[in-house]
């Protein structure tokens, strides 16, 4: 791996841990056992490094997705492909997403950007499962796609909970479960029962 992928990937896991404003430059060359200088070579400053992380982030999402519809997976299926991926997805500290609105406009911006994108994307995508027979006819495309986004800030404002008595995982799969079921036909809610007896003998 080249000097300023393993600078992006060290950078993430302290951003995503302990917030973007409380990781130095000091500390992340330090984790990576570099000098701070060698970061400086390969980067302006701290938001350089974040804006190079969330477009790698997005090219990540963007060919998992475009290996699922590769694939010919239905709808209810990369729905639950997401959803796995998802789970396995550490959960990150909500001071990144504060750090960013606060003092990030350009990282902020982009975030923004990407959200609306996925909105459009995910309001095709379930456009789509109707014309397919797994969604629903009479689902609102538009609300549906709004709910899916702000599932993630649902996922985030849950990590301000002292004891929750739930884990994240469980929490978004709990979510997300639930959600891609209500919304399917019968054709779809087969492949979601099948899904979700499998993972049950799996369990046992």
């Amino acid at each position: 791996m080249e000097v300023k992928e393993r600078i992006i990937e060290k950078a993430g896991d302290l951003f995503y841990q302990y917030g973007i404003k409380n990781t130095s430059m000091d500390e992340l060359a330090s984790s990576l056992g570099i000098s701070k200088r060698t970061i400086y070579e390969n980067f302006k400053d701290k938001e350089d490094i974040l804006l190079s992380l969330l477009m790698q982030l997005k090219q990540d999402r963007d060919k998992q997705f475009s290996g699922f519809l590769s694939e010919e997976y239905n709808v209810v299926e990369i729905f639950i492909k997401i959803i796995e991926i998802q789970q396995a997805t550490p959960l990150c500290n909500v001071k990144f997403f504060q750090d960013i609105h606060k003092y990030y406009p350009r990282a902020g911006k982009m975030m923004q950007e990407e959200f609306d994108k996925n909105n459009a994307h995910l309001r095709r995508f379930l456009q789509n499962g109707i014309e397919q027979g797994f969604i629903r006819k009479d689902l609102n495309v538009d609300v549906a796609a709004f709910l899916v986004e702000e599932s993630t800030y649902t996922y985030v404002r849950a990590s301000y909970l002292e004891k929750p008595p739930f884990s994240f995982p469980e929490l978004f799969y709990t979510m997300m479960i639930n959600f891609v079921r209500g919304i399917s036909t019968e054709k779809g809610i087969k492949i979601i029962d099948r899904y979700l007896d499998k993972q049950k003998r799996n369990n046992k």
